[in-house]
């Protein structure tokens, strides 16, 4: 049931498609700000793992539980081009059910192998992005791990989001993406944690 849940919501979320256009005749000149030369918004839902997060990258076998999780954030980037590699800057919030409500901010650093298969009809790209998290309250999965290191601390911890992700050529500003959402003490170094939580997210992306 749970694994249908998370498949459930990548099959809601891989529906989205549509392409718009723009009357360029009509639209008066503008200068784009800088942060908004190369940024995009998103959004994403998904489920927390009881394991690690290596197992957790298995998404169809990893052991779910009941907590969601369900986000958002932007990037920017200030270096690179489409098509190659590209370095930033994200900032994101979410809420955490599992089994009470929790908030979560995080920010860091965000490198992206852009359309790195790049056919006449769709782009693959792959990113990571890297940085720190801090959360209102622990999860269930959380407050284990913390008792199991009997003075851990969850509440700030390293950030860590790797992710795939598929946009079409017929509307190239629309991307889908499974992302891993990872958060750990980093062997300890931050609240005497190792593991903190681990969910394997869908969402939708928004290229300005």
């Amino acid at each position: 049931m749970k694994l249908r849940s998370f498949l459930a919501i990548a099959a809601l979320t891989a529906t989205v498609a549509s392409a718009h256009g723009q009357d360029q005749f009509s639209t008066p000149q503008t200068t784009t700000p800088w942060w908004l030369e190369d940024s995009n918004v998103f959004v994403f839902g998904g489920l927390f793992s009881t394991e690690s997060v290596g197992e957790t990258f298995n998404f169809i076998g990893t052991d779910y539980t009941d907590a969601y999780i369900l986000g958002g954030g932007v990037q920017t980037f200030v270096y690179g081009q489409d098509d190659g590699l590209k370095l930033g800057i994200e900032a994101g919030a979410s809420l955490r059910k599992g089994p009470d409500v929790s908030g979560e901010v995080w920010a860091g650093a965000v490198i992206r192998a852009d359309g790195f298969i790049h056919t006449d009809r769709f782009k693959v790209s792959a990113s990571v992005t890297g940085g720190f998290s801090a959360t209102t309250a622990p999860l269930d999965v959380e407050v284990v791990r913390e008792l199991s290191r009997g003075d851990g601390d969850s509440s700030v911890l390293f950030y860590m989001a790797p992710e795939l992700s598929l946009s079409f050529d017929s509307n190239p500003n629309v991307e889908i993406f499974y992302r891993l959402q990872h958060r750990s003490g980093g062997w300890e170094t931050l609240g005497g944690m190792g593991e903190g939580s681990n969910a394997n997210t869908v969402g939708l992306r928004y290229h300005f």
